[in-house]
């Protein structure tokens, strides 16, 4: 879920939320990414307690903190594993 101002006054995008907080299916699955400063509260009371990935600064470290959120490795140039 892409949070941005706009995101967080769509009654579509808290319609989704809701669904997805509502069906089990996406229980641990449902990870807030910050791509502009804005207050996810007005969405949701519950966003805040969910792992939240911030794109507001470095993309790569964006890109690396939504991967170890996913339990990915990243995978430097040459194909090396490496940690932050």
């Amino acid at each position: 879920m892409a949070l941005s101002p706009s995101s967080v006054k769509s009654r579509w995008v808290k319609r989704e939320l809701l669904y997805a907080l509502d069906d089990s299916r996406y229980d641990g699955h449902i990870v807030p990414v910050l791509h502009r400063p804005c207050k996810v509260r007005k969405l949701s009371w519950t966003l805040p307690s969910f792992e939240m990935v911030d794109f507001t600064g470095d993309y790569v470290h964006g890109c690396r903190a939504l991967l170890e959120v996913w339990r990915i490795a990243y995978r430097g140039p040459h194909g090396r594993s490496r940690q932050k």
